[in-house]
């Protein structure tokens, strides 16, 4: 699978904080921004930048009656941009439509071979994410990668004069790391992927 790029750049960390960067220091930038940008893509369960990707499917039945066609998948990296090839069991089909993440398949026989042993495999080639990444996106993770940046040893106080050092540590004693605040997780839930039913516009 190929790596995904840094939802920010290390020039964009530098313009945010006003500074310039040593050579040692835009490793260790880049190196966090990589460690948040994949802590937000596994909060939201989404790539998030443009690309294109071939996936497979099973189809899933529906009611025909109620919304105009036999079967659908569910398209998991959004937002979809455009479907550019789909094939059931290997045959390639023009008789579908989009409705949001939904690829609904308008006919497909379920009660001949292949479909009547199991349900037919949809692969669907389409173009997902944004380009730019938003803004939100953007600004959480080079927050989320500064955090570490700035306080290296995660610590939250550091009294003098023979008192302990307080560190940013949960009760199990595991440094917190690139992490997420639950401020910045409700931001994050609008573009996060979750379970859904199909909404299929009439007309």
């Amino acid at each position: 699978m190929a790596v995904l790029p840094s939802l920010a750049t290390v020039a964009d960390l530098a313009m945010l904080l006003g500074r310039s960067f040593t050579p040692e220091q835009e490793q260790q930038a880049q190196a966090l921004l990589d460690q948040a940008s994949s802590v937000v893509r596994a909060y939201i369960r989404q790539d998030i930048t443009r690309a294109t990707t071939t996936d497979a499917f099973t189809l899933r039945r529906v009611d025909p009656l109620r919304y105009g066609c036999v079967g659908a998948v569910t398209l998991p990296q959004r937002p979809v941009e455009e479907v550019t090839l789909v094939e059931v069991d290997g045959v390639a089909t023009a008789d579908w439509w989009l409705d949001g993440s939904e690829l609904l398949v308008r006919g497909w026989s379920w009660d001949l071979p292949p479909a009547a042993h199991q349900p037919p495999r949809v692969a669907v080639t389409y173009t997902h994410g944004w380009d730019p990444v938003p803004g939100d996106i953007q600004a959480i993770v080079m927050q989320a990668a500064n955090r570490v940046l700035v306080n290296p040893r995660q610590i939250r106080s550091e009294a003098v004069g023979g008192e302990s050092v307080t560190y940013l540590i949960p009760a199990t004693g595991e440094a917190l790391g690139v992490l997420l605040s639950k401020v910045e997780m409700r931001v994050l839930d609008r573009y996060r992927r979750t379970s859904g039913t199909i909404r299929v516009r009439s007309g």
